[in-house]
């Protein structure tokens, strides 16, 4: 008898976690991944960068296409993507384009980071915290994943692309139509 009562109860909790996985994690898949999109206004923000600088966003991009690019080294996936951003920064930097890396890595990596850029050639500032996860601008754009890139328009703050929208070979396209739209005013 209480073998019976065993297999009900595991065939109970079996059940009960076969309905979460059905309905939880394909609403956790749909969830966004950034809490703004194309057509919105990027938050403005005031923040410091890895060499002291500090940076008005969007004010001092004026005249710009902008990058954030919430990333971090530790991200396998932010590794594979550079490629991609760094052509994007030497094809269309003197067109317009500025990139604000935005890294999400752990307490005390500041020199990792900087070591990091300067071998992989992201001349681009760096804003970290070392609040990884909790990073202030990660917690106010509400990064749930990286890489992140979100490309605005320096003028008005809005969102031009987000995501898979300005990711991989799409990056280039999108700073392309943005450039050119900008070019037309």
């Amino acid at each position: 008898m209480k073998t019976s009562r065993q297999v009900c109860r595991l065939a109970l909790v079996c059940a009960l976690a076969a309905s979460a996985f059905v309905f939880v994690l394909p609403a956790a898949a749909q969830a966004p991944k950034v809490a703004y999109t194309t057509g919105q206004k990027a938050p403005a923000f005031t923040a410091k960068t890895t060499d002291g600088r500090t940076v008005n966003f969007p004010g001092d991009y004026k005249g710009k296409v902008v990058l954030l690019d919430f990333w971090a080294i530790w991200c396998g996936p932010c590794r594979a993507e550079l490629p991609h951003v760094t052509a994007a920064y030497e094809q269309y930097h003197s067109k317009g384009l500025e990139i604000l890396g935005i890294s999400l890595d752990r307490e005390n990596a500041a020199a990792k980071l900087a070591a990091f850029s300067k071998d992989n050639k992201m001349p681009w500032p760096q804003v970290y915290d070392g609040k990884y996860w909790k990073a202030a601008l990660a917690v106010q754009y509400g990064v749930r994943s990286i890489p992140q890139p979100i490309l605005v328009d320096g003028n008005t703050g809005i969102i031009l692309a987000v995501g898979s929208e300005a990711r991989g070979s799409k990056l280039g396209k999108a700073v392309e139509k943005a450039l050119a739209a900008k070019a037309k005013k």
